[in-house]
């Protein structure tokens, strides 16, 4: 007979650290909806009237750096919107500019682009130009003589635009028991080898392994 009862954790709150909890619920959200990889460059007027089009109810979802993108790649947004609806697009934007109260004439006048706008249409005219925030990181931890955490080293074994494939050697410093078959003790220490090698997720092999000895020339007994 199977017993279905099951324990129930009862955790219990006071008042003070119930607001604490929605506290830092509602911080988290805000926090999420407003990253962004830009964070030198400040919300432009432009990107609060993008950020309309989606209503109040759902543009506060909306994460910054689509907003940006929207705003420095119109182009790209109305290419788009035109490949999925092909011809009925003109029809949404004769509708639209008809609500507004504007002419018949599908020669309206150019909305006067702002100085950042300018720039951005420069340096950003596809989604093929715009900042990568990957190869950002990259930069910053290779100009910086900085350090890769795991999250970075996932993201770049997973990226899905051009690579260069690499080979690369670690030279690991190590001991194992001395016995009379030096042979033996090499293999034990290619075992101790594998250890290591077995705790990235990256494809690998183990070379070789070298006993040092004194000689200055040829500090190891075999090369690897």
């Amino acid at each position: 007979m199977v017993n279905t009862n099951f324990m129930r954790k009862i955790i219990k709150l006071t008042r003070n650290e119930l607001v604490e909890q929605i506290r830092k619920s509602i911080t988290k959200n805000i926090n999420e909806v407003d990253y962004t990889a830009d964070v030198e460059r400040g919300t432009q007027p432009r990107e609060f009237q993008v950020k309309d089009i989606f209503g109040p109810t759902y543009s506060r979802y909306i994460p910054n750096d689509v907003i940006r993108y929207m705003r420095k790649n119109p182009a790209a947004i109305f290419q788009r919107l035109f490949d999925i609806y092909g011809e009925e697009a003109f029809t949404y934007l004769e509708n639209a500019r008809d609500k507004r109260g504007g002419s018949s004439s599908m020669e309206e006048p150019m909305m006067e682009a702002t100085e950042d706008d300018e720039s951005d249409f420069e340096d950003f005219d596809d989604e093929d130009d715009s900042t990568d925030p990957l190869m950002e990181k990259i930069k910053e931890v290779v100009d910086s003589d900085g350090e890769f955490d795991e999250s970075d080293i996932d993201d770049i074994f997973s990226y899905e635009g051009d690579i260069r494939q690499f080979r690369g050697s670690i030279y690991i410093d190590g001991v194992v028991p001395e016995t009379e078959d030096k042979e033996f003790d090499r293999k034990a220490a290619m075992k101790v080898m594998e250890f290591f090698a077995k705790k990235t997720d990256a494809n690998q092999y183990v070379g070789g392994v070298g006993f040092k000895r004194r000689d200055i020339t040829k500090p190891y007994d075999t090369d690897f």
